[in-house]
This record gives structure tokens, C-alpha cells and sequence, in this order.
């Protein structure tokens, strides 16, 4: 029997495939355009994403075990994105477009962990899962502005690791906030939790609709015929999570955690990823077509790669 009820992890990947198709039928119709999608990631990264992850944080109430345990997952995360980096450098390593290579080796590394990976974990664990998952971001959102400042700084000398910036970022504050918020046992007015909770509801579709819009900038013949794409979804979707799998269970963890790490190392790469490759042109058309396709197809692979997590 499955630790978890599948039909509804399914529904959930099905309804984002759906979310996704119809920001790519948005963007070819010309109702979101290069301005509109860049209204709509500013409009998430700084106003969404905080309240999604101060919502998360606070949600669960405080107890010696929750901590705990988040200090676990925050440990998890950095070995994941540890393990994830040096498959992804590896991986890209006999690239000779060294643009195209850094932009796909950070795609590899990191993954959309919030607005992909927060109602998965709950369709899966419930509550329990979206609180584990604000404190796997945690280590993200560390990692991205050191080690992935670094990987796309050999290709852009104006992108450094800036030791203020790891903490004040629109993903890293509201982290300390929810963190200080739950450490210090705040309790959060009722109306307050529903406007965290309703606008925090909005990041999943909108980063979708999104993505959708990102593949609909890729030349149709493109973009099912180029090889290393399909190369890097193998990477992102299978290979990575199968690896991440293999490691939680020679590590001795229970099956909630083992099920928890391989549902990170899942998920497909992170917007942040298109994002980034537009601000500083860094073959911006390489990281729509990675981010897009690796989005595309883990509406199979996620059902896939949790059913095998299941069986073992």
C-alpha cells in the first residue's frame, strides 16, 4: 500500500501540466507578453513568495520535535543541493557554449522547491509537509545567492556573492521573519493568517502560467527536437531524485524523510533559473527551453519517480 493517497499527488501535478498549457496558449494568443511576465515574477518574487513562506513557517505551532526536525531538513537540503551540483557540473561539464553551460548547470542544481514543491508536499504530508518544505528553502535560497552566484560569476564577472545579499533577498527574509515569528512563538491574528494564506495562494498558478509563457518563446520545431534538452530533463527528473533516493535509504532515514528528500530532488528546475538568464542575457533562450520543458514533463516523471520511492 502507498504511504500516501497517489490520486490526489496525481490530481495535484495534472491540474499544474493543465496551468502550465494554459500559460503557453496565454503567451502565443498575446495576452501575456515579455512586459506582462515580468509584471507577474516581480508581482511573485516580492510580494507572493514572502507571504507563502511566512504563512508556511508560522502555520505549524512550535514544539522542541518541529524544530528539531527543521534543522534536520535544513541539513537534508544542503546535502541535496550538494549532491545535485556536482552531478549538474559533471553533467555539463563537455559543454563548449560555456553560457549555455553555466545556465544549465545551475537548472540542474536547484529546483522549484516553493511554488511547485509547497502543494505537492501537501497533497502528500498535509500541513506537516508545507511547514518541512519552508525550512528546505531555507538552504535554497542560502545556496542560490553563494554557490550559484558563483557557478554563473565564471560567465558574468558582474554577478558576485554579495554576503548581504544571502540574507536580504525577497526568499531569505521572509524565511528569518518566519523563522523569528515561530521561534519566538508569535501568535498571528486570524485575519493576518488569511491574508498570508490567500495571497500566498497565488504563487503556484501565476509562476505556472509562467513557465507556460516561457515555453511558448521557443521555436515550435525547437522544442521537442533538441537533444540536450531531453538530456537535461533525464538529468533533472530521473537521474538526480533516483541518486537523492538511493542516498536517504543508506542513510538510514525513516520513509517520511526518504519520501520528503526524493519529492525535492523531483521537482523540476527553478524559475529563478529563466529569470537570472533574462536579467543578465545569459542564453536566456537555453534556460526558458530547460526550465519549461523540465516543468512540462515532471507531470510524469513526479508520479513516476514517488511510485518507485514507494515500492522501495
Amino acid at each position: 500500500m502507498l504511504p500516501f493517497d497517489f490520486n490526489v499527488l496525481l490530481t495535484t501535478v495534472i491540474t499544474m501540466f493543465l496551468i502550465v498549457i494554459v500559460g503557453f496558449i496565454a503567451r502565443k494568443l498575446g495576452f501575456i507578453d515579455n512586459n506582462g511576465s515580468k509584471f507577474l515574477s516581480n508581482l511573485i518574487i516580492c510580494v507572493a513568495q514572502p507571504f507563502l513562506i511566512v504563512g508556511s513557517i508560522t502555520a505549524i505551532p512550535y514544539s522542541p520535535e518541529n524544530l528539531k526536525t527543521g534543522g534536520f531538513i535544513m541539513l537534508m537540503s544542503l546535502i541535496i543541493h550538494a549532491v545535485a551540483g556536482a552531478i549538474a557540473f559533471l553533467a555539463t561539464f563537455k559543454m563548449k557554449n560555456q553560457d549555455s553551460r553555466r545556465i544549465t548547470e545551475f537548472g540542474l542544481m536547484f529546483a522549484n522547491n516553493g511554488f511547485l514543491g509547497f502543494p505537492i508536499l501537501r497533497s502528500i504530508f498535509g500541513d506537516i509537509g508545507v511547514f518541512w518544505g519552508a525550512f528546505y528553502v531555507i538552504m535554497f535560497n542560502i545556496v542560490t545567492w553563494t554557490y550559484g552566484m558563483f557557478v554563473l560569476g565564471k560567465v558574468r564577472p558582474e554577478i558576485k556573492i554579495n554576503p548581504l545579499r544571502i540574507f536580504l533577498n525577497y526568499g531569505m527574509t521572509p524565511c528569518i521573519i518566519g523563522v523569528t515569528l515561530f521561534l519566538l512563538r508569535v501568535s498571528i491574528p486570524a485575519p493576518v493568517v488569511s491574508v498570508m494564506g490567500y495571497i500566498g495562494s497565488i504563487c503556484t498558478p501565476i509562476s505556472l502560467l509562467i513557465v507556460g509563457g516561457l515555453l511558448a518563446t521557443v521555436p515550435f520545431k525547437q522544442m521537442f527536437t533538441k537533444l540536450h534538452v531531453y538530456y537535461q530533463c533525464l538529468i533533472k527528473l530521473m537521474a538526480i531524485p533516483l541518486i537523492v533516493l538511493v542516498l536517504c535509504k543508506l542513510a538510514g532515514m525513516d520513509s517520511q524523510m526518504v519520501l520528503f528528500g526524493t519529492t525535492m530532488a523531483a521537482l523540476p528546475s527553478a524559475t529563478n533559473a529563466a529569470m537570472f538568464a533574462e536579467r543578465h542575457s545569459l542564453a536566456p533562450d537555453t534556460a526558458a527551453h530547460g526550465v519549461g520543458m523540465t516543468t512540462l514533463l515532471s507531470a510524469f516523471t513526479i508520479p513516476l519517480v514517488l511510485f518507485l520511492v514507494a515500492l522501495i
